[in-house]
């Protein structure tokens, strides 16, 4: 990822941890707020009846954590940050979109049901954020390569 010049820099050459761009930010809050909205969501749907569709906890658990590990490993600069972001939101946007061509497309948006509307708005806004994200990875890892030192941010 590339610093802004106006950055004060911190150890070996690398920004404070506490700064992060607007876009990673806005990555972060969308992709965990999906993820927070699935405990209404399973409640709502599975909790009330007593079933739940089975082994779908472990993979929602395994695909935060490694969200959780792409975003540290970006926001610290550390080497595989793009790659594993990068292969998380690939998925996570292909996940959405074969979800929607499945035919779920719009008639998960009941304005009847405020859990489910919440929870599928949830998932287009991810797959729009993770779409744009993955063009802003790319953007921004190609000025790096070329020598431009400014971001999208910066700019």
């Amino acid at each position: 990822m590339v610093r802004p010049e106006r950055l004060p820099r911190g150890r070996k050459g690398s920004a404070p941890s506490w700064w992060m761009p607007w876009p990673v930010v806005a990555l972060v809050v969308v992709t965990v707020a999906n993820y927070v909205w699935q405990v209404p969501y399973y409640l709502h749907f599975y909790g009330r009846f007593g079933t739940s569709p089975g082994g779908l906890t472990v993979p929602l658990l395994l695909t935060f954590l490694w969200f959780l590990l792409a975003t540290v490993l970006l926001v610290t600069r550390r080497r595989g940050g793009v790659p594993v972001m990068a292969s998380f939101l690939v998925v996570e946007a292909l996940f959405y979109l074969v979800h929607n061509l499945s035919g779920a497309a719009g008639r998960d948006l009941p304005a009847g049901d405020v859990v489910l509307l919440v929870a599928s708005l949830l998932g287009y806004v991810n797959t729009v954020a993770a779409v744009f994200f993955l063009g802003w990875l790319f953007v921004t890892r190609r000025q790096s390569r070329s020598g431009d030192r400014r971001t999208i941010s910066s700019r």
